[in-house]
């Protein structure tokens, strides 16, 4: 396919990056419209990119997270445990 034949996008206004960022920020709303956005078709390259870009960030911090919580538990209930 020539580089001419490629269906051309519109860039994303300033107001739709707005509402994108908005909605983002609803907790269980947000989680769903960044799935739609990161699976479906219909949302821009540009969009879709950043919702998978967001969903690699979610797992770092859930990641780091369980961590956290693993060697912090682990030492208060060693604490817990020791008699004092």
């Amino acid at each position: 396919m020539a580089y001419n034949q490629f269906p051309e996008r519109p860039d994303e206004s300033v107001g739709s990056w707005m509402l994108t960022l908005l909605v983002c920020g609803i907790p269980v709303i947000g989680f769903i419209y960044l799935l739609v956005l990161a699976f479906g078709s219909g949302a821009a390259p540009s969009k879709r990119n950043f919702a998978r870009a967001v969903f690699a960030w979610e797992i770092i911090a859930l990641v780091a997270t369980v961590i956290l919580y693993v060697l912090f538990g682990a030492a208060i209930f060693a604490g817990l445990n020791s008699g004092h």
